[in-house]
């Protein structure tokens, strides 16, 4: 028997009596639903009142609008059993609600006193109308999704992984018989393309699988997948985030989020066709030789299990920034009616601003709430925490961004709390990702191109783009590949990426804050070398760093105490809340709570303060007098700086955003003097070195009788304090003296002098500080601090070495003498290895 040949009766759609109930209850709902105040003082006139979604349903008449977003909460008001019923089975009811909301705007739009232009009713015609959903307390947890939580209305949040381009999807399609032309109207389309069963002409006609989409005739809409997972809050310990994608549909709807946002989806979790596990010649499937396709390795296909060709993804109605309470399309539409700062906080929220802005001890109070087990290092606090509020991003007139945010790397001795700075900033701040330098590479750091499902190429945001807006906190930052640490150049100052690879060219953004701990390369901070020679970091990378601190673990025994009692105290609080002691936001030694800093951040990163004349002339000083301390007192090379490195522009940038930050975080509209002040106190200590210790030029031997006998008991008494030196002068006479031997020994191989004796070198010496030397006490101090300084040169440091007189050869005849003033006086010669700079 022929079974296309067979009459095939006519069907009918089975009608969902339920649903229609809920479609007509959403529609009264949409009628008569009115504010709680209005509707309590005006019962006896709502007829004449305006239902409060009427203005907003009006609105999806603009071809940009399609989805009308309602309260739950105003739902469970007006009606509990309609709500249960949405809540439980969103899914099912998700197109009566549809239908119900546009034959709202089709029935309200009639009554316009104006008519609508032939373009927008055509428009309307073919346009798709969307309910979303918001005000719902609970979130429930991507670790938590069951099958029990399909169809259901729930709330998901999670950061934003990946995005992908937006689509048209065919949702109702119009199909063309062809054998016998007729049209088959408002085929439903869902996730996959769909053809008709049968023509509608039936039996004559007993076309089954030849049909073709009329495409002027069909419907589509904007269609978006995004790929989100677990915040690093969530995560337990020793797991991998999960992911999950959710479906946006509408115009309004799609490209509201980029990767690394925290946001907020309500919506139900569904099943889809797993497409690449449906298409023909997928897994299981290899080539042969011959280059036909043959039976490869088919695993639990070949026992006869089947595949799953369905996987789990959440269809949202409505998308909401992490910190926001309303999703984003009314975010922007407040924003643009309400212009001021405080449309997103509460009263009680506005009122405790007020109060922590009027705090005199403001500083301090947030240092102590958000690092409450971490004893002092008051100017790294305080220098997280203007990193926190950043400054004020700019573009100049020929379109150059300068950015706002400030880059701070820590650089210490081991067990200094250096990755503990890292941990607290990660999991305070909202927008804030932790990662170790040595596990990561350039692509995972920036961004990597990937393949995507469809066959093309997405691009997967990297650590800098997920911190997009907030901070990345990078540890073992000096572990990180030469090539991985290059690839962040453009990322810390233009904050962009360029990718070019595998046909994607793009320029992505990277606007986040760079906080980094680096350990020295010898494990411990040598105080004899600058930071540069401590840490295996380039100057590219070095200057590109707004504030340098250095963490010592010097003893001390007050110091000492204090950190060990506050480990202890850390300790037994823990095991106290373990044992059933309740845990609340709000920090013993805290002052606030890190929620309220959390609110009070947002509010003052509104502010964008202008630097005033005064500032600006302030500033102009202060970089000045930041220069000139570079240069030191000395004359020429031989200058004696206390800074880490020498003052450049960059660093007259570092001060504008610090002193940005600082107005900031007063909440104040502009950058006054004091704030100035403050920021370049901060950059004074973080650019300083670590003072040096005193170089100990005495020695065991005892001194001469016949000096002793020239010097009365006041010059032994200074001679025995001179012995004793700082780090600088030590250095200044030793470049002094290594590069007039180095001179000598030049002229020396070209045979115009015989080398410099030791005591020719100690009188080349005083005669270039004759200006210094007021009397014959001072004399004798300098000669006798040049002779230690020269013998802890040979003896200790083995920077000169002695030649004797018997390894010269004469300028007259070539041969060679020895005698008692060769051996007393020996030529005096430069290590070959050794080089100014290393001082």
């Amino acid at each position: 028997m022929d079974v296309a040949a067979s009459i095939v009766a006519p069907t009918q759609r089975v009608k969902d009596e339920l649903g229609e109930k809920v479609q007509k209850l959403f529609k009264v709902f949409l009628h008569e639903y009115m504010e709680n105040e209005i509707s309590s003082q005006n019962s006896t006139n709502s007829t004449d009142m305006k239902s409060k979604y009427y203005d907003n349903a009006l609105e999806l008449i603009r071809p940009e609008r399609n989805t009308l977003l309602v309260d739950f909460r105003d739902l469970i008001n007006f009606d509990q059993d309609l709500a249960n019923d949405i809540s439980m089975d969103l899914y099912r009811f998700n197109p009566y609600l549809c239908r119900a909301l546009s034959s709202f705007v089709n029935e309200e739009k009639n009554r316009l006193p104006e008519e609508l232009d032939p373009v927008t009713l055509n428009i309307m015609s073919n346009k798709d109308f969307y309910v979303g959903f918001y005000g719902i307390e609970q979130i429930t947890k991507l670790r938590e999704l069951r099958s029990t939580s399909c169809s259901q209305l729930v709330k998901i949040m999670g950061q934003v992984a990946r995005t992908y381009s937006v689509y048209p999807e065919l949702i109702s399609a119009t199909f063309e018989c062809m054998d016998c032309g007729t049209e088959i109207p408002n085929v439903e389309q869902q996730f996959k393309y769909t053809l008709p069963t049968t023509c509608r002409t039936a039996p004559q006609c007993t076309n089954r699988t030849k049909f073709k989409l009329l495409l002027h005739k069909s419907r589509f809409v904007d269609f978006q997948r995004v790929r989100i997972q677990e915040l690093q809050n969530d995560l337990p310990t020793g797991t991998i985030p999960r992911y999950i994608d959710v479906i946006l549909r509408g115009g309004d709807q799609v490209e509201c989020v980029q990767p690394g946002d925290h946001v907020e989806f309500v919506g139900c979790l569904i099943t889809v066709p797993d497409i690449a596990q449906m298409m023909p010649g997928g897994p299981g499937l290899v080539k042969t030789d011959s280059g036909t396709t043959g039976d490869g390795i088919r695993g639990l296909k070949a026992l006869g299990i089947r595949e799953m060709t369905h996987k789990m993804a959440f269809m949202a109605c409505s998308t909401t920034m992490e910190g926001f309470e309303f999703p984003i399309q009314m975010e922007e539409r407040r924003k643009l009616d309400d212009d001021s700062m405080n449309r997103n906080f509460k009263e009680d929220e506005l009122r405790k601003i007020s109060e922590m802005a009027n705090d005199n001890n403001l500083i301090e109070n947030l240092s102590k709430s958000i690092f409450p087990s971490i004893f002092g290092n008051d100017y790294i606090k305080k220098g997280i925490l203007l990193q926190m509020f950043g400054g004020v991003p700019k573009e100049t007139e020929e379109g150059t961004a300068l950015r706002g945010d400030i880059n701070i790397c820590i650089v210490g001795d081991p067990s200094t709390s250096k990755s503990s700075f890292l941990r607290i900033v990660s999991k305070f701040m909202p927008r804030a990702i932790y990662t170790s330098g040595k596990a990561s590479t350039a692509a995972g750091l920036t961004a990597a191109v990937v393949h995507a499902e469809d066959g093309g190429f997405v691009i997967e945001a990297g650590a800098l783009m997920l911190a997009d807006q907030g901070i990345c906190c990078i540890d073992e930052f000096d572990k990180m590949d030469i090539r991985d640490q290059v690839a962040i150049h453009e990322a810390m100052e233009q904050q962009t990426i360029t990718i070019t690879k595998a046909g994607v060219k793009a320029t992505l953004n990277a606007r986040a804050s760079i906080l980094a701990a680096a350990n020295p390369i010898s494990g411990t901070y040598d105080r004899s070398k600058t930071l540069q020679r401590n840490i295996s970091l380039s100057l590219p990378i070095m200057s590109r760093f707004d504030l340098f601190f250095i963490l010592l673990d010097d003893f001390n025994e007050t110091i000492d105490f204090a950190i060990a009692d506050r480990i202890v105290n850390m300790h037994t609080k823990a095991l106290e809340q373990q044992s059933g002691v309740t845990n609340t936001n709000r920090t013993d030694s805290g002052v606030y709570t890190l929620d309220e800093i959390r609110t009070y951040i947002r509010f003052a990163r509104q502010f964008n303060p202008k630097i005033t004349l005064e500032s600006e002339k302030y500033l102009v000083e202060t970089y000045k007098q930041l220069r000139m301390d570079g240069v030191g007192s000395g004359n020429g090379l031989f200058k004696s700086s206390k800074q880490t490195w020498r003052i450049t522009v960059r660093q007259l940038e570092s001060l504008i955003r610090l002193s940005e930050a600082m107005a900031r975080l007063h909440c104040s509209d502009v950058v006054e003097v004091r704030h100035i002040k403050e920021a370049s106190h901060l950059l004074k200590n973080s650019i300083l070195k670590i003072d040096q210790p005193d170089v100990d030029l005495a020695d065991d031997e005892p001194m001469e009788k016949d000096d002793a006998i020239e010097m009365d008991s006041q010059t032994s008494l200074d001679n025995v304090h001179s012995l004793k030196i700082s780090f600088d002068m030590y250095r200044k006479i030793t470049n002094m003296l290594v590069i007039y031997l180095q001179r000598m020994e030049t002229e020396m191989e070209s045979g115009d002098s015989d080398g410099v004796r030791k005591s020719q070198l100690i009188d080349w010496y005083l005669e270039r500080i004759v200006s210094e030397i007021e009397n014959e006490t001072e004399l004798i101090q300098k000669k006798n601090i040049c002779e230690k300084v020269i013998d802890k040169l040979i003896n200790v440091d083995h920077i000169l070495i002695e030649l004797k007189s018997s390894l010269i050869p004469t300028k007259s005849s070539g041969d060679t003498t020895q005698t008692d003033e060769g051996m007393e006086d020996p030529i005096l010669v430069v290590h070959p290895d050794y080089l100014v700079d290393d001082f």
